[in-house]
């Protein structure tokens, strides 16, 4: 069974980027543009991983992630942020609230999807 992706990112090239990127790696991958679109889906969907902007219209970031904390059936799925912002305490906040990881954009891709597929690999040896 192949890992289902959630991006949620405003910047349409970085959302097709790591989609395509994703989907050569045998992953399903869905993509919202915005924080309302990501809380719509993370209702309807369950995914292995999400991996989020903090700077998004309509739902932010941050209430974005304790939004999947929260839901029925993503609050056990990993979330990795990929932001621009590089402020500790930024950093440390999102941690504390539930994000598995936090990547600075500009970012490598190999070095997420390193990340990606690690933290996916150890969320199915917990559950």
């Amino acid at each position: 069974m192949r890992d289902r992706v959630l991006i949620v990112d405003s910047e349409i090239l970085i959302n097709k980027f790591l989609e395509s990127r994703l989907s050569k790696e045998n992953m399903d991958v869905d993509v919202a543009f915005d924080g309302m679109q990501a809380v719509e889906k993370i209702k309807k969907n369950k995914y292995d991983l999400i991996l989020t902007d903090l700077m998004l219209p309509y739902v932010a970031g941050v209430e974005l992630i304790m939004n999947i904390k929260k839901s029925e059936y993503n609050n056990e799925t990993p979330v990795v942020v990929l932001s621009s912002l590089t402020a500790d305490d930024v950093i440390v906040d999102v941690l504390a609230i539930g994000a598995q990881d936090y990547i600075i954009k500009p970012f490598s891709i190999n070095v997420v999807l390193a990340k990606i597929k690690q933290l996916i690999q150890l969320n199915k040896t917990a559950a």
